[in-house]
């Protein structure tokens, strides 16, 4: 989705946020239970509008050069331009802004840059976990408590020392895992002059890595660590089911401060199923678009499904889980391997880690084995 529309999807939360609160006023009323789900929905859509405005600025703005009278909006449709013509194999006069990166990819910054945001829009990670974006290793300095070791405040008496209740302190080390992602693109459509070349780059780059990080975030592997490594278990009493006292038990098993800001991470059949959860009166606890317990739901294909054993359900407060992001993609063309195929290959390239920094901030429904 554009900024413009994005603006323009504000708006119109905005109204009917508005118009919501209006139609409560003019009947001199309070507004019902579905009156106010639906503001609490706009509320947050309207902040993750915002958070996405927000970067895309940034993003626009960041590292970026200008020449003397040249606006952001003029650079990103020259280096467009420009890119387009490098991957068509076209010379072109100007290659000031194509600088190649360490792995060989080729790509401005203004490219790069959406490639980014794009990537950012798919991965609801980005939205509520710590980000730091930076080159080289991240540490993360980490204080671990537990119920005899915790820094408390007490009254201070003269003479008396306070209880000296020291946690360990340990780092967590954010390395730069390379991600790549390799599209194949037909020498017809790059040809075809209706085909905007480098919409289409960055629409295929940001969501190869999008699918790969969302699957990394979520399951991990040898290098990036994901949320599924959460310790804070509770078990279900069944393997294949889950109840509303389970789902009230997994949202108290963190500490409440965290509570707030916590969001549900499950896969959407188990969301479903959470759906069609009924009272004794044979009414649904939860309807479609609504929150669970008050917190956001994140569906993810790349969670477990409802199986025995399997970590089924995630409660977090997401700032617990800390990413050390890419500020740049890069993209690499491979012309001569794809020839005999009459297609180009388009490489893209960013770096990426991931881990939980912050344990007391997660809470996992453990399927009943």
């Amino acid at each position: 989705m554009t900024l413009k529309a994005l603006t323009e999807k504000r708006e119109q939360l905005q109204a009917e946020m508005e118009q919501l609160v209006n139609t409560a006023e003019v009947e001199q009323r309070a507004m019902s239970e579905e009156e106010t789900a639906r503001f609490d929905a706009l509320e947050a859509e309207i902040r993750a509008v915002d958070r996405t405005l927000e970067r895309a600025e940034k993003a626009r703005k960041a590292d970026i050069k200008l020449p003397a009278g040249e606006t952001v909006e003029e650079r990103a449709k020259a280096e467009s331009e420009m890119f387009s013509d490098y991957i068509k194999g076209k010379k072109t006069e100007n290659r000031a802004s194509l600088t190649e990166g360490e792995n060989g990819g080729i790509v401005p910054l203004t490219v790069a840059n959406r490639i980014i945001e794009r990537v950012k829009a798919q991965v609801p990670f980005f939205t509520y976990a710590d980000l730091a974006e930076t080159k080289g290793k991240y540490s993360i300095p980490v204080y671990e408590e537990d119920g005899e070791n915790a820094i408390v405040a007490d009254y201070v008496t003269e003479g008396n020392a306070l209880t000296d209740n020291i946690g360990k302190i340990k780092t967590i080390d954010l390395n730069g895992y390379v991600i790549g992602g390799l599209s194949m693109v037909g020498q017809k459509l790059i040809t075809n002059t209706d085909v905007n070349v480098t919409d289409f780059v960055v629409r295929k780059m940001s969501e190869a890595l999008a699918a790969k990080l969302n699957t990394e975030f979520t399951s991990g592997s040898a290098k990036i660590k994901g949320i599924l490594e959460a310790k804070n278990i509770i078990t279900a009493a069944a393997q294949a089911a889950v109840t509303y006292d389970e789902l009230v038990s997994l949202r108290q098993k963190i500490p409440q401060r965290y509570r707030t800001n916590g969001v549900w991470i499950m896969h959407p059949d188990t969301y479903a199923a959470i759906l069609k959860l009924k009272n004794d009166m044979g009414e649904p606890y939860f309807k479609i678009g609504e929150k669970i317990l008050n917190s956001d739901v994140i569906e993810s294909e790349d969670m477990p499904s409802l199986t025995a054993g399997n970590k089924a359900i995630i409660f977090a407060d997401l700032s617990g889980y800390s990413i050390k992001g890419a500020k740049g993609v890069e993209v690499q063309v491979l012309r001569e391997r794809f020839a005999e195929k009459y297609m180009l290959g388009i490489m893209g390239f960013a770096e990426y880690d991931g881990a939980i920094s912050n344990q007391q901030k997660f809470a996992v429904l453990q399927m009943h084995t």
